[in-house]
């Protein structure tokens, strides 16, 4: 008794499952088929209203500007570095270029190889232009221009230099402990790599020197320190006859070499776009003079043009941000609108002979019916799944997510009606048959060539690739295959890491990239530099509390030793040589105030060692005496293996200015890549997370849309093992999570729905056995589904030898997502579908397998007989008003009209198709 209400239970449940299903199917179908009665009916006003709509939304462009800058696209708006950053450009804003060289040598510390650094130093310095000299622009420290290298020693005295031996340089190496030019401490292994030390820990040989040049970057000098930089680089890459290698990175090298790249490549993406056009040409229309489909395919790819001028414009109106990364979303929409494309003109080299009879707009609404609900499902899903994106906390990545939910929305509209429209107009050019280019051309008789009239690709799908698949060696041959590519990149998944490292981002033949090697190699230790930041506090009085955290930070792990530099020892001999017994009951440090920061700016304004620490302080001298407002010390933190151990070294820093003593906030540690350690903080988290929500919205969408929960799970798990196939693959590629990757991996997620969705909806249209549906989804889809994921990998084929990281980068992961996503979608899923698919829907859209198309012809088996319809199978068909009934031996089936079609073949014979 309970198992038989569990199971009238369970009957009541799919029965109101079926009844939603084919509520949600045919209110679908019918609105796309007034859409398309209406687009067929009036294709010009819809074309002219399309390009209304998009231009009022492409005013919004008059706005547009690109955003550049770290912390508004990357750092979440609530991260503390903000406030940190503002405040640090406020009172010490970066005002400094710089140009560093690696010099190379067998042991650099011969007096032949410093004699080559000294003349790489005069060569560097002699610069001169019509407006500025190096000695004009370079940064000046205790009235010197300052650059950092050993040469410092003898005070880049080349005389001094020349007449060095080799036990006079071990000698000063190891014994100058303070800089004769700018009278700071000066650790002379700080600026050698691979140093040999003898017993004693003296220096006795080095494998590398660095250079440090250090200019003002005002606004006024900045071409002509572009300029100095550019010959200086050129001078460096020549090399010296008496140094083995000489390498060199400078401000511009970034923007010269990795943006430089990128524009070489953006070049071949040009190129990758009109490869695409020349296949849509190839596979959209036939090969003939009236059936090609030139003019048609450019249309289509207007269409992809005015969606992004339409995403572009109103998200600018709203002021959402540009940033570099939306430079890939015209190669998203461009994927998904060609693969939209493929779907609606496959839907109608799909309609059958009778439909092809009807009127045009007919034929249109009838096209848009059997497509519109296809290209719902993959346009829905990837809307929601963007739109999900969005609430990121990452501003670059959420704003791109907006921009691209934007995009295909008007891209999803455009296709259905704009391109559906141009599809008209060119169906009536074909009718009048004119030439497909040359439309004032009309031939009076033409007959395509048999060749062209026949879809090679789907019937390789019906006749060839379909069977084959439905073979039972084939479908585990398949499941073997889908479980090995499952497990193998789990592994890989599971090992994905989370680090970003810029230099990846410079093309690797260039030298600012052998620069970065050489850094790794001779300085393997040198982490980033750091500033310990301190505002508008007390200082006099808060001495103790200074040096304590100044000692805390120099004995912190994450600190390289010996690089903490601090005004405050030198101002603490310098106040100790004055021999003030006022001072010294206070052990010698003044408490009050007024005092201590008269007593600073002396030591600052007036003495040789404190005018070297001149930038490291800021009085305001608009009080007397003036007041000191803030001031910093640097620091250099040690190499860190990775992003996690970089964000543990910030973190720990911060611990101690947070907890020293001072209010919270008024001591902080800065430097640039603090703003990427704090993307870092949270990216990985947000991955998943995007990752997560966009594969839930994913799966509900294909629910609704599809309208039936086994094939949504089905279709669904398309999307997650191509997602796991291509994250997994980046693992073995060597890729690590970071910006870029992050998004190349949301992107997966809409582009891998596209190559399964459309083949599951389709798998719900058609009746016929277990084995025989797949086949007819893979002829009726699989060809414009092939066509949307290749036409996608030839717009990246040509990076796949890129020189840059991040654009060989897109062509892995949008290869890989179209190689896995076909694969599930075109292998997988109809296998699958083959033993779990259900029933099709039941709706007036469900069309037969040939075999299960019942046809009453002379040259048939069956017979009409008065109102009564007999097939070669002996079943019985009796037409009564509006319904039909099917007797079969025993059984008997009541038949609403709707399932019923008669149709006449060309030598006036009935034909009859029944939708069970």
């Amino acid at each position: 008794m309970h198992q038989k209400s569990q199971s009238n239970s369970i009957c009541q449940c799919n029965k109101y499952l079926r009844k939603i299903s084919h509520g949600i199917i045919w209110s679908l179908e019918t609105g796309f088929y007034h859409v398309g009665h209406f687009v067929g009916t009036f294709p010009v006003l819809t074309i002219a209203l399309s390009f209304l709509v998009c231009g009022i939304a492409s005013i919004g462009m008059v706005k547009f500007k690109e955003t550049d800058i770290t912390e508004k696209l990357w750092v979440p708006s609530y991260s503390r570095i903000q406030e940190e950053k503002k405040w640090m450009t406020e009172n010490f804003p970066p005002d400094t270029r710089y140009a560093k060289v690696i010099a190379v040598e067998n042991n650099i510390l011969s007096p032949r190889s410093l004699n080559a650094m000294m003349d790489l130093y005069e060569k560097a310095i002699s610069f001169h232009d019509n407006e500025y000299s190096y000695h004009h622009m370079c940064l000046r420290v205790a009235r010197h221009c300052k650059v950092s290298s050993i040469l410092e020693i003898w005070s880049y005295n080349k005389s001094a230099i020349a007449h060095l031996t080799y036990n006079d340089v071990i000698r000063d190496i190891n014994q100058v402990k303070t800089s004769p030019l700018y009278h700071n401490k000066l650790d002379a292994t700080t600026m050698l790599g691979q140093i040999q030390f003898d017993s004693r820990g003296q220096i006795m040989a080095a494998g590398a020197a660095s250079m440090l040049f250090v200019l003002n970057d005002k606004e006024k000098m900045r071409p002509s320190a572009l300029k100095w930089e550019s010959e200086v680089i050129e001078l460096v890459q020549k090399g010296h006859a008496h140094l083995q290698e000489t390498y060199i990175y400078a401000t511009r090298s970034f923007d010269d070499e990795g943006y430089g790249a990128v524009n070489d490549d953006i070049n071949l993406l040009s190129v990758g776009i009109c490869i695409v056009l020349i296949f849509v040409i190839v596979t959209l229309g036939r090969f003939n003079l009236i059936e090609h489909k030139l003019l048609l395919s450019l249309a289509g790819l207007l269409s992809v043009g005015m969606s992004i001028g339409f995403a572009y414009g109103l998200a600018t109106t709203f002021d959402v941000i540009y940033g570099p990364v939306h430079a890939l979303m015209p190669f998203l929409l461009l994927g998904i609108g060609v693969d939209d494309m493929f779907v609606i003109v496959e839907a109608w080299k799909n309609l059958t002979p009778e439909e092809l009879k009807l009127p045009l707009p007919e034929q249109v609404a009838m096209t848009m019916k059997h497509a519109g609900v296809s290209v719902t499902v993959t346009s829905v899903t990837d809307i929601v799944a963007f739109a999900i994106g969005a609430s990121t906390v990452i501003p670059g990545l959420s704003a791109f997510c907006i921009d691209a939910a934007l995009g295909i929305l008007a891209l999803f509209i455009l296709q259905s009606t704009f391109f559906v429209a141009c599809l008209t107009l060119d169906q009536k050019r074909i009718a009048a048959r004119r030439d497909a280019i040359l439309c004032c051309l009309a031939y009076k008789s033409f007959e395509p060539n048999k060749c062209s009239q026949k879809n090679f690709l789907a019937l390789a799908f019906e006749n060839y690739i379909g069977p084959f698949l439905m073979k039972t060696p084939s479908k585990i041959i398949v499941m073997l295959v889908t479980v090995s590519l499952l497990g193998v990149n789990i592994y890989g998944f599971y090992h994905l890491k989370q680090d970003f490292d810029l230099t990846m981002y410079i093309p690797s033949n260039s030298y600012a990239h052998k620069f970065s090697k050489a850094q790794d190699k001779y300085f393997p230790n040198r982490g980033v530099d750091v500033n310990v930041y301190c505002g508008d506090i007390h200082y006099g009085s808060s001495q103790k509390i200074l040096n304590n955290m100044l000692h805390r930070i120099s004995t912190d792990p994450g600190v390289e030793n010996g690089t903490v530099i601090s005004w405050f020892p030198a101002f603490t001999t310098w106040i100790r040589s004055l021999n003030d017994s006022s001072l010294a009951m206070y052990n010698h440090y003044p408490y009050d105030e007024h005092e201590f920061d008269s007593l600073a700016i002396t030591f600052i304004e007036n003495t040789p060692v404190g005018h070297a620490f001149k930038r490291f302080v800021k009085f305001d001298k608009t009080t007397h005496p003036p007041v000191l407002k803030a001031m910093y010390f640097s620091l250099r933190h040690t190499s860190q293996p990775n992003s996690q151990a970089e964000i543990d070294a910030m973190e720990d820093l911060r611990e101690i200015t947070d907890n020293s003593g001072l209010p919270k906030g008024m001591c902080f540690p800065y430097c640039p890549q603090y703003l990427t350690y704090e993307t870092n903080k949270v990216l990985q988290v947000e991955l998943y997370r995007n990752l997560a929500l966009a594969g839930a919205c994913v799966f509900f969408v294909t629910l609704v849309l599809i309208a039936n929960v086994l094939t949504s799970l089905i279709v669904f798990t398309c999307v997650i093992f191509t997602l796991v196939d291509v994250a997994g693959t980046m693992y073995f590629w060597g890729v690590t999570i970071d910006t870029a990757s992050s998004i190349l991996l949301t992107l997966c997620v809409g582009l891998a729905v596209d190559y399964s969705a459309h083949i599951g909806h389709t798998f719900m249209t058609v009746s016929g056995a277990k084995n025989e549906r797949p086949v007819m989804a893979l002829k009726e889809i699989g060809p414009a589904v092939f066509n949307g994921g290749f036409s996608t990998f030839l717009a990246f084929v040509l990076l796949a030898n890129s020189n840059s990281y991040g654009f060989s980068l897109f062509f892995r992961v949008f290869f890989t997502v179209v190689l896995f996503g076909l694969f599930h979608g075109l292998v997988y899923l109809p296998v699958v579908l083959s033993w779990l698919g259900p029933e099709p829907y039941h709706t007036s859209s469900v069309h037969m397998s040939p075999r299960r198309q019942i046809e009453m012809d002379k040259a048939s088996n069956g017979h009409v007989e008065g109102s009564k319809l007999l097939d070669q199978r002996g079943r019985v068909f009796t037409t009564r008003g509006k319904q039909s009934s099917i007797n079969q031996g025993k059984q008997s089936f009541i038949v609403s009209a709707d399932q019923v079609r008669l149709y006449s073949n060309q030598n006036g014979c009935q034909a009859v198709m029944v939708y069970i």
